[in-house]
């Protein structure tokens, strides 16, 4: 591979465990994948034991698969790796420009090389009792190494780049909005028959797509879901939740055994693609309680699917949904989420959606990528 060349740094992507930052930059790839890279060629950095999941990838001429020798299921490991030997590894190449798609850009070995680094939210900033103090620290260092040392940052909404620049003070053109690719094949979907192993119907049932974390506010809902019940409402379905990890499923199902919805709140962990477009399109309504999100792609993924979505206003959301959706005005509040329940929740109009949806076309967000590398060149 001769002429420009850009590494992507994927030695962080544990599969199926690292939630929507792996949806992200497949998302990315596939983007590339798709247009005219302008003389860029992309090699991938990847380890032993995430190398099988990007293989695919090796098919198209743009990209070149790199494996590394560190594993992404060990962290210090990987960490020792990315600050020992990654910078001296690109240089040997030739490569000088490097996307780092999270925000642990290495801290030695980059000189010389401009970097690129997304940063996602800075959760822990607003909401460091769902960390450890030692997770909290590692995650303020790394956000000021990448703010400060790398050329310049991606931000994915407008939301993240106001709250890193009331953080740091760095000029206001390093950081650059560039929004999530959302990647959804509607025709990638199960047969809606697989409903029955979910225990639900048609229209009958609510959905979410979410992780257990406390700022996904999954309590709420469910303290809704209860408040339905006792209501005994026409609108009280069950609750499939999809999404992986969190530290508040203990607390959750204490909630759910206290008012009985043992067999209306269903758990359903990571599900392929085709379920979970399946499980999109036949809900009776798609629920985003989250009071904190630095993008936010499941209500976007709903409204595509045509099904109405409920949602909070919070940080990045409205934003990113372009207020087309229904939204909560107090989103703790599990008697205004049954309320809303109980009333009509609006459909946009296709056509609007549509429009929407161009600016998170794959091959679209690649493109600004693409434009950001050339410019570094």
């Amino acid at each position: 591979m001769n002429g420009k060349k850009v590494a992507i740094d994927l030695t962080w992507v544990r599969p199926q465990k690292v939630g929507g930052t792996e949806s992200c930059i497949r998302n990315l790839l596939d983007g590339i994948s798709k247009i005219n890279t302008n003389g860029i060629s992309f090699v991938l950095l990847v380890t032993k034991d995430n190398l099988n999941s990007f293989q695919s990838y090796q098919t198209y001429a743009c990209f070149q698969l790199l494996q590394c020798n560190t594993v992404s299921n060990v962290q210090w490991k990987r960490l020792l790796w990315q600050n020992l030997k990654m910078g001296r590894m690109l240089k040997r190449l030739g490569i000088f420009v490097c996307l780092e798609p999270v925000y642990g850009k290495p801290f030695l070995g980059t000189k010389k090389i401009s970097f690129v680094t997304t940063i996602h939210d800075l959760q822990a900033k607003h909401y460091p009792q769902y960390f450890s103090k030692a997770r909290v620290l590692w995650m303020k260092i790394s956000w000021k190494n990448a703010v400060r040392t790398s050329d310049k940052v991606i931000a994915i909404s407008k939301y993240v780049k106001k709250d890193i620049l009331n953080t740091y003070p760095i000029p206001e053109n390093k950081v650059k909005v560039i929004y999530n690719a959302v990647v959804l094949n509607s025709k990638e979907c199960a047969e809606k028959t697989r409903l029955k192993e979910y225990g639900v119907e048609q229209e009958k049932y609510y959905y979410t797509v979410s992780s257990l974390f406390l700022h996904k506010n999954l309590k709420t809902l469910i303290l809704a879901m209860a408040e339905l019940k006792k209501r005994n409402s026409k609108e009280f379905y069950p609750l499939i939740v999809s999404g992986i990890g969190g530290r508040n499923r203990e607390e959750l199902d204490s909630l759910i055994v206290k008012h009985k919805l043992e067999n209306h709140i269903i758990f359903t962990s990571f599900v392929d693609n085709a379920d979970r477009n399946m499980l999109y399109q036949n809900c009776k309504a798609f629920l985003f309680p989250s009071i904190f999100e630095g993008f936010g792609m499941p209500p976007i993924e709903a409204m595509a699917m045509g099904v109405p979505v409920l949602t909070t206003r919070c940080t990045s959301l409205k934003e990113v949904t372009r207020g087309l959706l229904n939204y909560v005005e107090h989103p703790l509040d599990p008697m205004e989420w049954a309320d809303r329940l109980e009333g009509e929740l609006k459909l946009p109009e296709t056509e609007e959606v549509l429009n929407w949806l161009k600016r998170y076309q794959c091959s679209a967000i690649a493109e600004k990528y693409v434009k950001l590398f050339n410019e570094l060149f």
